[in-house]
């Protein structure tokens, strides 16, 4: 064991001597890296100042500007893991100067734009890289030498490398090595928070599910921190004051994932998105009609105590003046029931639902039928028997096509609960009144 100490010793100063003087062609050097990169791995981190001796030619040769601002690709990737490995092996203290380390730091954030490559032949060097910075937490030196460019550089190249491809521990990593600088940092950047929002959301541009998984576990491991910029922003969007208009980032879109993963983030906002329902301009208030609903249909989630004043406006839009309001809201209402039939609401839906099978307006009639007969088909004990039957009336519509639609769905609704009781899932006594209803129309030839 202490021959092979001691040969390893010796192998760190012979490559490292001759890297003080790099050779000038590309395969010499890239052999020298590759011995260089191998004896530093097999280092214990604290090694006795035998071993530290041995390896200070190769500490040497790695401060040399030649071969930090290196300019083939593969070079620098060796490098960046010649060097993660000097700085693991000293944690925790500092090997080089203020200096020498800003060049470092921007070597190995410069290795992780590749990780968006998963078939390059550098793929596992750059991981290996990654998973170093996170686990000994070097990215945190980054914040002392006010690397702050840099470090909106890496933050960037996360969110714009990470797929849904990658495995978990390239995501661990990445969101390791975000929430240390998130939380070690004494004055948050304006552009790191930014950042993340512009990845949220269902409908963002270029933004995959792995980048907007990764910047939603972020923002609810630093949700407290995070809290006052982010509500600064929502506010600054909410109100209209153009101050982010530069950003491009949908704010009903950052509501909608924040509900998700920090909705005590949004408590304090919530009487601005109350203003977006209820303004006098219609595109506003349909994306605010829009967002809620979405908001209300996500499965398995109740309506929280801080957003009830909210549902409450937005059950109150299947009266608005606008027909394409009542609309949506009776689609976003279907998809609650849809998605969630045991919701605490659900009595309350379907009472303001069947209230607008009366609406002056025979497409808001037709609307409210057709939501009514999917969520009766789709779960047959959520709406009540006697809340089919009233809204069966409407075979009595005054327009001929309400009456025909109503027709229609009632079939398709008795087809299934025949279907359903041949199983013994449900009682076909339950239905028996759909026959009766058509037939007192004379509308025989439907059947």
């Amino acid at each position: 064991m202490a021959e092979m100490a001691q040969k390893l010793q010796q192998q760190l100063k012979e490559v490292g001597s001759k890297l003080e003087s790099p050779p000038a062609s590309k395969d010499a050097l890239i052999k020298l890296l590759k011995q260089a990169a191998n004896c530093l791995s097999e280092l214990e981190q604290s090694p006795s100042p035998s071993v530290s001796d041995s390896m200070q030619s190769c500490v040497n040769a790695f401060a040399q500007k030649d071969l930090l601002t290196h300019q083939d690709r593969d070079v620098k990737v060796l490098v960046a893991t010649c060097v993660c490995e000097i700085t693991r092996i000293t944690a925790p203290d500092a090997p080089y100067s203020d200096d020498v380390l800003r060049d470092i730091f921007h070597l190995i954030v410069g290795t992780f734009a590749g990780l968006g490559d998963i078939d390059s032949p550098s793929y596992e060097r750059r991981v290996v890289i990654l998973e170093t910075v996170a686990k000994y937490r070097s990215c945190v030196v980054m914040l002392d030498l006010e690397c702050n460019d840099l470090i909106q550089e890496m933050f960037r190249t996360f969110v714009s490398v990470i797929s849904d491809d990658h495995p978990q521990n390239i995501f661990t990593s990445m969101q390791t090595i975000m929430i240390l600088i998130l939380d070690e940092s004494e004055e948050l950047q304006e552009n790191l928070i930014l950042i993340l929002l512009s990845v949220l959301g269902c409908k963002v541009n270029g933004s995959s599910m792995a980048a907007r998984r990764l910047a939603m576990n972020v923002i609810e491991r630093c949700a407290g921190k995070l809290e006052p910029f982010i509500k600064q922003f929502l506010v600054s969007s909410l109100s209209g004051d153009g101050s982010y208009l530069n950003y491009s980032i949908d704010h009903h879109e950052v509501i909608y994932d924040l509900y998700q993963c920090a909705p005590q983030i949004l408590a304090r906002i919530i009487p601005y998105i109350t203003g977006e329902l209820l303004t006098d301009k219609l595109d506003i208030r349909l994306k605010a009609v829009q967002l809620l609903g979405k908001l209300f249909s996500l499965p398995e989630v109740p309506v929280s105590e801080a957003f009830q004043s909210v549902f409450d406006e937005f059950l109150k839009r299947l009266t608005d003046r606008v027909v394409e309001v009542r609309l949506s809201v009776i689609d976003h209402l279907k998809n609650c029931l849809v998605t969630n039939p045991e919701r605490p609401e659900a009595p309350l839906i379907i009472k303001a639902l069947s209230d607008r099978v009366l609406d002056y307006d025979e497409k808001v009639r037709k609307k409210v039928v057709a939501a009514v007969y999917d969520v009766a088909c789709h779960s047959f004990k959520v709406i009540p028997m006697e809340i089919a039957s009233f809204v069966a009336e409407r075979l009595r519509d005054k327009s001929l096509t309400v009456k025909k639609y109503t027709m229609e769905r009632l079939v398709d609704l008795h087809q299934l609960y025949c279907l359903k009781s041949s199983d013994g899932s449900t009682n076909l006594d339950d239905c028996k009144w759909i026959p009766g209803k058509i037939l007192k129309c004379g509308q025989l030839f439907y059947f």
